[in-house]
């Protein structure tokens, strides 16, 4: 049996091969409605495009790289969002278009780097997006200097403006802070991520700045960055709860700190809701099942990622970095109260 040709569809169709040919190319120039006809054409007489006869013509790849921290094999902590997640919601956004995403597994800030200066030396993709920005981050300026289509998840602080996706974290933490001070609480712990992470340092300068505002003193002793495990939560709270003025809130970065600080409590006899409370942002819906559930931001995993996929699409066609950067306000979830409870 004969392979099916653009002209096949051309046939099928009764339009023009040029046009059959931008249609499969996803070429601006065919109406969405006609380009609908050519696929279901395609589909129907078994048609496969033949992706390096295109991107020998082109010069393209079709290639979307995404950059993602994966966890190690001996890595046993679980970190609260997966990269996994994201990379469904960028493969959606991209399913109608001739791009796919290509997953660059990364354990480390430098193997990311050195894949940015592969792909982008070699030109092994036609775009890139990465997570995990620093303030000041050298994989941006390596891209922003090879004039490389990119999108962050996540802000940076001291490079050139460029396209990104980020949940805001400067609100997020501002709210936060001022709703338990509402509520009472005068000593409030952040449990933070590693403070190279652009968004730790946000977070603690909305911390401080809240603090700042409803006139009480910051306690470097009630901030700890790290890495956002079980553990990490649980040791900060048999630290921090063992001050002579311990915290009454804990504001932990994600719901696996989260969790961790719930084990501190069992260890030190502390009473959700008595003795401090604690509440949680990078909601995945998990918090609602602890005992009690907590207070917390929740943002859809789908939002971002669809975004950054659709972000990336605009970049490689010549949308500008400023226009397509967002910052998402996560919903807040109120599981408790939250009050400080009287002390008898």
């Amino acid at each position: 049996m004969q392979r099916p040709t653009i002209k096949t569809i051309a046939q099928e169709t009764g339009l023009s091969i040029a046009t059959v040919s931008k249609a499969l190319k996803h070429s601006p120039q065919v109406r969405p409605e006609t380009r609908a006809i050519v696929v279901a054409a395609a589909e129907r007489v078994g048609y496969e495009l033949n992706m390096h006869g295109v991107q020998l013509r082109t010069g393209k790849t079709y290639q979307v790289a995404a950059i993602m921290t994966a966890p190690g094999p001996k890595q046993q902590e679980w970190e609260g969002v997966e990269y996994a997640q994201l990379l469904s919601g960028i493969s959606w956004a991209l399913e109608e278009s001739p791009y796919r995403v290509s997953l660059y597994a990364v354990r480390s800030f430098e193997e990311s780097l050195a894949a940015i200066r592969q792909i982008v030396s070699l030109k092994k993709a036609d775009g890139i997006i990465v997570s995990g920005t620093h303030a000041d981050d050298p994989r941006v300026r390596i891209m922003q200097e090879a004039d490389f289509p990119f999108v962050t998840y996540g802000t940076t602080i001291h490079n050139d403006p460029h396209a990104y996706v980020d949940a805001d974290n400067e609100q997020m933490i501002r709210r936060s802070v001022a709703r338990l001070v509402e509520r009472g609480h005068r000593r409030i712990a952040l449990i933070n991520p590693m403070s190279d992470l652009t968004y730790a340092v946000t977070r603690l300068d909305a911390y401080r700045h809240a603090l700042e505002i409803a006139g009480l003193p910051f306690d470097p002793e009630l901030v700890v960055h790290g890495r956002l495990t079980p553990a990490f939560g649980r040791e900060s709270v048999l630290t921090m709860s063992r001050l002579p003025d311990p915290p009454t809130a804990y504001i932990c970065a994600n719901e696996a700190s989260a969790l961790g600080a719930f084990s501190g409590f069992h260890e030190r006899g502390l009473v959700h809701g008595r003795d401090a409370v604690i509440n949680a942002t990078d909601d995945l819906n998990v918090s609602q099942y602890f005992a009690p559930p907590i207070t917390t931001y929740f943002l859809p995993i789908h939002e971002p990622s669809e975004l950054l996929g659709t972000y990336i699409l605009r970049r490689m066609e010549g949308g500008s970095p400023e226009s397509l950067q967002t910052l998402i306000m996560p919903k807040l979830i109120e599981r408790s109260d939250d009050r400080v409870m009287p002390r008898g």
